[in-house]
């Protein structure tokens, strides 16, 4: 199994969840998110994926997450959401070599920065990682806020982890 296959995976699996949530419930704010809203989390998932697509494919090939869009209707409207993320899918089966790249990102509130050489498989890597995080974090307010939402098991959990407890359970 490839690195782009695992993403699309874990990617189809956030299209699935769009289709259990009611807008209402994507874009409300929640007091276990801090007062942020699921669409939010939802959002900087889709932004870094299609920061990283965008700088594949453009010949400056600097991947800078704090430079992402923050597109607002991402984070309130669940269906285009949905359709950004269908997008990915589309980009990331394009997305057929490694690349060199740069990662550049700010080092504190003054602006300092820093560079430092990465690939395109490890930010793929890196994006993989960094969704199951924010898929925890979403398990856990749809669980206290929408518990009829049933999510399967191992939604927001590390690969490493299921392996791990699968491995307990022998």
């Amino acid at each position: 199994m490839s690195l782009q296959h695992t993403n699309k995976v874990m990617l189809q699996q956030l299209v699935e969840f769009m289709d259990l949530i009611e807008n209402t419930h994507y874009s409300v704010h929640l007091s276990i998110l801090s007062g942020n809203t699921i669409g939010k989390h939802l959002r900087h998932i889709i932004e870094f994926y299609q920061h990283l697509f965008h700088s594949y494919v453009s010949d400056q090939v600097i991947v800078n997450y704090d430079a992402r869009r923050r597109d607002h209707q991402t984070e309130i409207d669940k269906d285009y959401a949905k359709n950004q993320i269908e997008k990915l899918i589309e980009s990331l089966e394009k997305t057929t070599s490694n690349k060199e790249m740069l990662l550049s990102f700010s080092l504190n509130e003054r602006g300092d920065v820093q560079h430092i050489s990465t690939t395109f498989y490890r930010e793929l890597a890196y994006n993989l990682e960094h969704t199951i995080h924010h898929l925890a974090i979403i398990k856990m307010a749809v669980m206290n806020h929408f518990p009829d939402i049933q999510l399967d098991k191992d939604f927001g959990v590390a690969y490493s982890t299921v392996q791990y407890q699968n491995m307990q359970q022998q």
